[in-house]
C-alpha cells in the first residue's frame, strides 16, 4: 500500500515523541534516584560515547538515505544489499578500534578531566562500536521509504530496555555503574533489532550477493564524517567543556535543561525520517519544482508546532525542570536560550538535508567547521564566565549562525526557499492555543497532572483552529501518495 509524506512523518513523529519522552524518562530517572550529580556523571559518559561513534559513523547513515532509494528506484538489489552490508560493518570496525584506543590511552583524556567523571565516562566506551552499528542500521532503512522501523528499533525498542534497566539501576540497586551496564545491554538490543528489520526489507538475503558499491558510498560519506564531527560538537560541546570546567552537579543541571529543549526538535526530526531519501529521489530524477513546494510544506508545520510547544514550554518552565529536582535559576535561563536555538532550527526546516541530497555535501562540511571552530570558542568564553547560561548562549548563536546559512546557501544555490504567505494560519492557531495554556496554569491541580491535562486542552484548541481554518494547496501536497 502507497504511503503520504503526512502517514510517514506522522509515524516518526509518534515514535519520536515516544523515544526521546523515554530517554528523557531515563534522565529523569537517574536525576531522581541518584541525584543531579549521578546525572551530570551519566550525561557526559553518554556524550562521550556519542562523540566518538559519529567519527565511526563515517557519514554512512546520510550515505544510506542516499544511495539506496536509488539503488532500489533502479532495481539494483546486489548493491542495495552491499551497501547495508558496507553502513553496518565499517562503523562497528571502526568503533572497536577507536574505542580500544581511547581505552589504552585513557590516562590521557582522564588528565584532561576532573578526577569525578573519568572512571564513569570510560565504561562508555564499551558502546561505540554498538551505538555507530545501531544508528547507521536503523537510519538505512529509512532509505526504503518506510519510517516504522526505525522507530522500533531506536524509539520503542532500544529506548524501553533502556528505561526499564536505568531505573533498576537507579531506584533498586542505587549504582550509577549498573545505570551505565544497563544502558550498554539496552544498544545491544538495537543493533540486533536494526540487523532484523533490515533483513525484514530485503536488504540483508542469502540469496542476494552483496555488491559493495564502496567507491560512490564512502566517496559520498566521508566529506560528511567532518560535517557530521564538527555538527556534533555544535551540539555537545557545551557538555564536554562543562566537563572540565564544572562540577557533576552543574553538567546535571544542564543536562535537565538541554534534552528539555530537544523535546521541541522531535517535529524536524521526524521529517527526517522521510526527507532525505525524499529529497534525493526529486533532485536527481529533475523535479525540482516538487521539492521546493515540499520543502515549504514541511518547514511550515515543522515551525508551526515547534512554535506551539514552545509557547507551552515558557508557560510551564517550573513544572517541567521540576521533574529533575528543585530547579536552580540557572537552569531556567539556559532553557530558555537553548528552546530559542531550537526554534531557530525549525522555522529552517530540513534545509541541511536539501543541501546534502543535492549535491551541495562539501558546503555542509563548510559550514559545520566554521560554526563549531566558533562555538568551542564561544564555549570556552562564555562557561567560565557564566557557567552554564554561558553554555546556552553559545550554543543557541551556534544554532542560529548555521541555520542562517544553511537557509541562505539554499535560497542562492538552489533557489528554494520555504516561506510562504500560508503561514499566517498556524501562527493563528498557535496564538489561540496560548490562553488555553494560561487559563490551564491556574488550575488548583498537581503539578504534573496540570501540565498533562493543559497540554491536551491546548492541542485540542490548537487542532480545532487549524482544521476551521483549513489545509492551503501544498499543504494537500503531502497527503498525496509516493510513488
Amino acid at each position: 500500500m502507497r504511503q503520504n509524506i503526512t502517514n510517514l512523518v506522522s509515524i516518526a513523529f509518534v515514535g519520536g515523541m515516544v523515544g526521546k519522552g523515554l530517554r528523557y524518562g531515563i534522565n529523569v530517572v537517574v536525576a531522581r534516584g541518584l541525584g543531579a550529580e549521578a546525572l551530570g556523571l551519566f550525561a557526559f559518559g553518554t556524550v562521550l560515547m556519542k562523540a566518538v561513534s559519529v567519527v565511526s559513523q563515517l557519514g554512512l547513515d546520510r550515505a544510506a538515505q542516499k544511495y539506496i532509494p536509488i539503488y532500489v528506484a533502479d532495481d539494483r538489489p546486489a548493491l542495495v544489499s552491499g551497501t547495508v552490508v558496507i553502513c553496518l560493518g565499517v562503523p562497528f570496525v571502526l568503533g572497536t578500534v577507536v574505542a580500544a584506543l581511547l581505552h589504552s590511552q585513557w590516562h590521557v583524556l582522564d588528565g584532561v578531566l576532573q578526577s569525578g567523571f573519568g572512571s564513569t565516562a570510560k565504561l562508555f566506551l564499551v558502546g561505540v562500536p554498538l551505538f555507530s552499528a545501531m544508528m547507521v542500521g536503523a537510519t538505512a532503512t529509512r532509505g526504503f521509504k518506510e519510517t516504522k522501523y526505525y522507530v522500533y528499533v531506536r524509539d520503542v525498542g532500544q529506548s524501553v530496555v533502556a528505561f526499564v534497566l536505568v531505573a533498576v539501576g537507579a531506584f533498586v540497586l542505587a549504582d550509577v555503574e549498573t545505570v551505565v551496564a544497563g544502558y550498554l545491554v539496552s544498544i545491544v538490543v538495537g543493533v540486533v533489532l536494526a540487523v532484523y528489520y533490515l533483513a525484514r526489507q530485503g536488504a540483508l538475503s542469502l540469496d542476494v550477493r552483496p555488491s559493495l558499491p564502496y567507491r560512490e558510498v564512502l566517496g559520498f560519506a566521508l566529506p560528511l564524517t567532518v560535517a557530521a564531527v564538527t555538527l556534533y560538537l555544535i551540539t555537545w560541546t557545551d557538555i564536554l567543556m562543562l566537563g572540565v570546567f564544572t562540577t557533576p552537579a552543574e553538567v546535571g543541571w544542564y543536562q535537565a535543561a538541554y534534552q528539555t529543549s530537544v523535546l521541541l526538535a522531535v517535529v524536524l526530526q521526524a521529517t527526517y525520517s522521510i526527507f532525505p531519501a525524499l529529497a534525493s529521489e526529486l533532485y536527481h530524477s529533475g523535479r525540482h519544482d516538487r521539492l521546493g513546494r515540499v520543502y515549504t510544506a514541511v518547514t511550515k508545520w515543522v515551525a508551526t508546532l515547534t512554535l506551539f510547544g514552545f509557547a507551552f514550554l515558557f508557560v510551564f518552565l517550573d513544572e517541567i525542570l521540576g521533574l529533575f529536582g528543585t530547579a536552580i535559576p540557572a537552569a531556567k535561563s539556559a532553557l530558555l536560550v537553548l528552546a530559542l536555538g531550537q526554534v531557530t532550527a525549525a522555522v529552517v526546516g530540513p534545509a541541511g538535508y536539501l543541501l546534502t541530497m543535492s549535491e551541495y555535501e562539501r558546503l555542509q562540511m563548510v559550514n559545520s567547521v566554521v560554526v563549531s571552530v566558533a562555538n568551542v570558542g564561544l564555549n570556552y568564553v562564555l562557561i567560565q564566565a557564566y557557567g552554564i547560561v554561558g553554555a546556552a548562549a553559545a550554543t543557541g548563536v551556534s544554532f542560529v549562525v548555521l541555520n542562517a546559512l544553511r537557509l541562505v546557501q539554499t535560497w542562492y544555490l538552489l533557489n528554494l526557499q520555504p516561506y510562504s504567505r500560508g503561514y499566517w494560519r498556524g501562527l493563528v492557531a498557535v496564538c489561540g492555543a496560548v490562553p488555553a495554556m494560561l487559563l490551564g496554569r491556574t488550575l488548583p491541580l498537581p503539578g504534573v497532572v496540570r501540565v498533562v491535562v493543559t497540554g491536551v486542552a491546548a492541542t485540542a484548541v490548537f487542532g480545532a483552529i487549524v482544521w476551521r481554518l483549513g489545509l492551503t494547496d501544498q499543504d494537500y501536497l503531502l497527503l498525496e501518495s509516493l510513488e
